[in-house]
């Protein structure tokens, strides 16, 4: 509780400043192009090594013709509204008013610092709603734009790869059976899940180890996280589980997890998209035991006359 109060105590300084700082004034200058135009809302305040959600509780809005605003409280906590302008700097912006307030460039956020505290902002969309940082896909072997299928590449990637063997480089392969977006919160990934660990070895990605995940994701609706993974089980309770996960869509996953010439034309697709995404000079993959397969749009052989 005492923590807490000292970092609310800090905000109420933080925004009486910044409040004051944000005087009005005109610019003519062109900003359309700029990355920060639009509105900024308050996520975190950080003071003396401590941290609070602020829950987009004060937004700042920067126009394209150099004005803006500030939404935020008094000290009285009343509602208050200060009218800025602002203007680029190297590694951010700066607002303008009887003192300065300056935001340096944190990726998909802005930071400033004021009386030895740190609000972080994030960009908020259209509706109001935070903007959510989607996936790089390229990391996962992912090519295509679909957030939820995006958040089921990375979960095999950063959960299920590190519980084989370690290598160098881990590739899903995801094949959706069915999706379920009647919840509110989350949507249901109904899917055949698998993810190859692999080492380069000149211009071939070994495979090291790696397995087969089927089952359904829970992917939250908000940050397109995983959330929970419902996975069938092993052995003698195959059947069983995955009846009783899959349910209708049983057949379906039944017929794709029986497929192994599609499976294995997949597999090539996303190791070939992961090898172009993030321009390596790989021209196959090799399971142990087995002939290289040669992937698609691989580099030319540069040593070849």
């Amino acid at each position: 509780m005492k923590k807490k109060i000292a970092i609310l105590i800090s905000l109420a300084m933080v925004l009486t400043f910044a409040l004051a700082a944000c005087g009005g004034g005109s610019s003519s200058e062109d900003l359309s192009d700029s990355k920060y135009v639009g509105t900024w809302t308050t996520e975190k305040l950080s003071f003396a090594g401590e941290s609070e959600e602020l829950d987009d509780a004060f937004t700042l809005t920067l126009n394209a013709d150099g004005t803006g605003t500030f939404n935020g409280v008094d000290e009285d906590g009343n509602e208050e509204v200060s009218n800025l302008t602002w203007s680029l700097t190297g590694d951010g912006f700066k607002t303008q008013g009887d003192a300065k307030m300056t935001f340096k460039d944190d990726g998909d956020a802005i930071v400033t610092k004021i009386l030895g505290a740190e609000l972080r902002f994030v960009k908020a969309s259209e509706d109001g709603e935070e903007v959510v940082d989607h996936i790089d896909g390229a990391a996962y072997g992912y090519a295509g734009d679909d957030p939820v299928e995006a958040a089921c590449y990375q979960y095999m990637v950063e959960e299920i790869a590190p519980q084989y063997s370690e290598a160098e480089i881990s590739i899903p392969t995801v094949t959706i059976v069915h999706e379920d977006f009647t919840p509110e919160d989350e949507v249901l990934v109904y899917g055949d899940f698998w993810v190859e660990n692999y080492n380069v070895e000149g211009d071939t990605l070994k495979n090291v180890s790696g397995g087969n995940h089927p089952g359904c994701m829970h992917v939250s609706k908000s940050d397109y996280t995983v959330t929970a993974f419902d996975q069938v089980e092993d052995g003698g309770n195959f059947e069983s589980s995955a009846k009783e996960i899959f349910g209708e869509a049983y057949e379906d996953f039944m017929a794709v997890y029986g497929d192994s010439d599609a499976r294995a034309e997949s597999r090539k697709i996303t190791v070939s998209d992961y090898v172009n995404l993030n321009n390596l000079d790989i021209n196959y993959y090799q399971d142990e035991g087995w002939d290289p397969v040669e992937l698609y749009h691989a580099p030319a052989d540069d040593t070849a006359e």
